[in-house]
């Protein structure tokens, strides 16, 4: 097997059940906020991660809306997660477009594009966590279904610690190790306050939670677009 294909084999979740569940509600996400004129770079959609960002760091800075895209919606639900507060997680997102696209240059190409958005969103999530002087408190959600609605609510009252392992290891899916990597701390601390958390979630609203997981935090169209066009804003970009 090739080093290429040996990468993209690790990066890759495998074909467990909540894998296909997460990867049906990103294909959806992605759906929603791309709509049917959502792509400014005509053909951009048909090109991989990686050749879209050879494509910005040539010049051609209007591909950087389709990564945004793909990736805003992982994204938010990494910060809202994390931060408790949607507000924030929207601004942690912006800066981590910000910061990616400053640093392009820099991106480690043994990591897919969006777990490389990803680190940068969680180290953002986190630095703004101990900057904060009181704990972040829960906005109004959206209108949503009572059962997500009740999912997001318990995640925000969870420790930060059990709430930031759940985060990004049952919502986000990624590998205990890998977020051990990201946080500096060991797998096996991350795994038992990721299970901590679970457990915290079944005991307060029951076994039914397995059906909101995948949706809980997600991001509107509406919010995706005014989230792009800061970014654009601050970047000194045309807006599409």
């Amino acid at each position: 097997m090739s080093e290429p294909e040996q990468r993209e084999r690790k990066t890759r979740s495998g074909p467990s059940s909540g894998s296909f569940k997460v990867a049906r509600v990103e294909v959806q996400e992605l759906a929603a906020l791309a709509g049917p004129d959502g792509f400014a770079a005509p053909g951009g959609e048909l090109l991989s991660d990686e050749l879209l960002v050879d494509r910005v760091l040539r010049g051609e800075p209007e591909h950087f809306d389709v990564l945004m895209r793909r990736t805003a919606a992982r994204l938010y639900r990494i910060a809202r997660g994390i931060s408790g507060n949607p507000s924030r997680a929207e601004g942690l997102v912006r800066d981590a477009f910000v910061r990616a696209y400053e640093n392009l240059s820099n991106y480690d190409r043994r990591l897919r594009f969006v777990d490389w958005l990803s680190r940068i969103t969680i180290h953002g999530a986190l630095a703004s966590l101990k900057r904060a002087s009181n704990p972040p408190r829960a906005e109004p959600a959206r209108p949503q279904r009572e059962l997500v609605r009740q999912l997001e609510d318990a995640v925000d009252a969870l420790p930060e610690a059990w709430r930031v392992a759940f985060t990004l290891c049952v919502l986000d899916e990624m590998a205990p190790a890998d977020v051990a990597q990201s946080l500096g701390t060991e797998a096996e601390k991350v795994q038992l306050s990721a299970f901590r958390g679970r457990l915290r979630m079944r005991r307060r609203i029951g076994m039914r939670f397995d059906e909101a997981e995948a949706r809980a935090f997600g991001l509107d169209l509406a919010c995706a677009n005014d989230i792009m066009r800061q970014v654009r804003a601050r970047l000194g970009l045309a807006n599409g």
